[in-house]
């Protein structure tokens, strides 16, 4: 069945404009927390430090190890990807069915 097409209307040429009305206050809840702005937490005063009172060498030491596992990690990860390539180009020769796949070392002249 054919979808019927539908002429706007003379009226509705231009278009209408739609008049939004803000929404009321749904809740109690919100209307307390538009009322005041209360924070969750009771005082964060207790966490506060000065500027000045952190310790540098301890946060430099942490840095310092952090960078040298991750740059120990990341040696490894290239060293078994280095590793597994040649490894994995003989097993998919030996996979396919082919003959020959062993590697042929050539002299250099």
């Amino acid at each position: 069945m054919p979808m019927a097409t539908q002429e706007p209307l003379r009226t509705e040429e231009r278009g209408r404009v739609l008049p939004f009305r803000p929404r009321a206050v749904r809740s109690r809840n919100e209307k307390l927390l538009r009322d005041q702005a209360r924070s969750p937490v009771p005082d964060l005063s207790r966490f506060h430090r000065l500027p000045d009172t952190g310790d540098y060498g301890h946060r430099m030491l942490m840095n310092v190890l952090a960078f040298a596992v991750l740059s120990v990690m990341i040696f490894f990860g290239v060293w078994i990807a280095d590793n597994m390539t040649p490894r994995a180009t003989g097993q998919d020769c030996v996979l396919l069915g082919r003959t020959n796949c062993a590697p042929i070392p050539v002299p250099p002249r």
